[in-house]
């Protein structure tokens, strides 16, 4: 081999590896649609509707940025098919860039479609490699989540960046799509999201509020949580920031309306479990040190026995309405929301066996008791009413 042959192969060579190098899969920005959230809905003739809440480029939020600028920030398509890839295919038919979910932080579920069940749908979006685990799933309560989706929001340019900041905030109840998946596959554990509609509806004032829980049984939606259940689930799962009580402790009158609201600042909980002929029986206390944010009663806290009738009948209350937020979700939702099956697996491993395939037909009857006790520890500037100090 003559040296002008080995140095022409060496460049060819050198030109190949040059060639292959970099970021060949590259994708540039000005082609993708970068989609913000996305929703799934049933339709009547049992199709699968997809809606995606798409940015446009003009309307993509810089620091500066706040809303109303009066550009139109997103566009939302929705498109229908047999299942998730046909319709994800028929929404790609619509675009002039490539669908991207990889900037993806919330998934809206529609109530009918969540009833329906969700094994046909989630596996499409959980198998993409650009999807994110990260990102937060809602159930439309009441409406389907095209029509969230299509919900204006003014504090946030893109309304999908406004359910995602909702959620990640800590006074909400929020729910990522890994932990929603494994309490889909967990035996001791059913899945729970929190849920988003639509408010002060036919009017200039229209948007979503995310105030409710949607609970599943399996891979179906069972029912809804109230805000008021909401609030002690989120107290069950650690989430208690600027989580408030209104307590009637007097009458009403002429001068006081009788309530006393506190704020919690210290909480927690602890969960002991026993089993008797194969049924376990379950023990729940709940803890808190809270402070007290107003007092529109004649009492004046600085007195001990009045502090001490204030954390009785505050524990009595919390302890009455966890009762049945327990009962609802236990008895009429069949739901094992708070893992009290886990808390069995870990207890009573050898028990949690042989009853594990079972567990949705015990759950139900499962005794729960919740004993609360709340501690005053703050009780602000003043401690008496200023207008009954000033009669004083």
């Amino acid at each position: 081999m003559t040296r002008a042959l080995m140095a022409c192969r060496c460049l060819i060579i050198l030109v190949f590896l040059g060639l292959m190098t970099g970021c060949w899969d590259r994708k540039e920005m000005d082609d993708l649609a970068l989609v913000m959230a996305s929703g799934l809905d049933i339709t009547d003739d049992g199709q699968l509707e997809i809606t995606l809440q798409i940015a446009l480029p003009t309307g993509i939020p810089s620091a500066v940025q706040a809303g109303g600028s009066g550009k139109k920030s997103v566009i939302v398509i929705s498109a229908k098919g047999s299942n998730a890839s046909e319709a994800t295919g028929r929404l790609q038919q619509q675009l002039s860039r490539v669908i991207y979910f990889g900037h993806r932080g919330v998934i809206v579920i529609g109530e009918e479609c969540a009833r329906h069940g969700l094994n046909q749908v989630l596996d499409t979006y959980t198998r993409l490699p650009e999807s994110r685990y990260n990102g937060y799933v809602v159930t439309a309560y009441g409406s389907t989540a095209k029509e969230i989706l299509n919900e204006p929001y003014q504090l946030e340019l893109i309304p999908g960046i406004g359910i995602n900041k909702i959620q990640s905030s800590k006074v909400s109840f929020a729910v990522k799509m890994d932990e929603f998946l494994n309490a889909l596959s967990s035996q001791g554990r059913s899945p729970v999201t929190a849920a988003i509609r639509i408010i002060h509806q036919g009017t200039d004032r229209e948007t979503f509020s995310i105030d409710r829980a949607a609970v599943y049984q399996g891979n179906k939606l069972s029912g809804f949580l109230a805000p008021a259940e909401l609030k002690l689930l989120r107290w069950w799962m650690g989430g208690t920031q600027q989580m408030r009580f209104t307590l009637q402790l007097e009458p009403e009158d002429e001068q006081y309306k009788g309530t006393i609201g506190v704020e919690l600042m210290q909480s927690g909980k602890k969960i002991h479990t026993s089993v008797r002929n194969e049924i376990p029986e379950v023990w729940v206390n709940f803890h808190a040190a809270v402070r007290v944010i107003d007092n529109d009663t004649s009492l004046d806290f600085s007195r001990s026995n009045n502090m001490r009738l204030l954390e009785t009948e505050l524990s009595k209350q919390i302890q009455t309405e966890i009762q049945s937020m327990l009962a609802h979700v236990q008895k009429k939702l069949k739901s094992d929301i708070f893992g009290i099956g886990e808390e069995i697996h870990i207890e009573h491993p050898y028990v949690w066996k042989k009853i594990r395939n079972k567990w949705t037909d015990i759950y139900p009857v499962v005794p729960v008791t919740a004993d609360v006790n709340i501690k005053i520890k703050r009780m602000g500037k003043t401690q008496a009413p200023a207008h009954l100090r000033k009669t004083d």
